[in-house]
């Protein structure tokens, strides 16, 4: 879970043993924005323009990895694809360093 003391997001991000990606920014910004709740086909859409590297099952474990950290939650939905919310605000992290 996100911690709130002095070690900065991408140092937590770091002592998990991963690195803020390129795409792994673009999907948290992506969902630091979204007003509602969404799926990761929404987010992978969203972002394909801009980034045709981009894989769904990317923006998948991106969002999971996400939930990890507490910064979003994952709503299972039996007839429909699971959505994401994110549960902090862009206030919450440095975006300075997230961007």
């Amino acid at each position: 879970m996100l911690e709130h003391h002095p070690l900065s997001f991408t140092q937590q991000v770091k002592h998990l043993g991963k690195r803020l990606t390129i795409q792994r920014r673009a999907v948290l910004l992506y969902m630091l924005h979204a007003l509602t709740a969404t799926t990761a086909k929404d987010v992978y859409h969203s972002l394909k323009t801009d980034m045709p590297n981009i894989t769904l099952s990317t923006v998948y474990t991106s969002l999971r990895f996400f939930v990890k950290l507490g910064i979003l939650e994952e709503q299972a939905h039996r007839d429909a694809p699971n959505q994401f919310v994110c549960l902090v605000t862009a206030d919450t992290l440095d975006l300075r360093e997230v961007m």
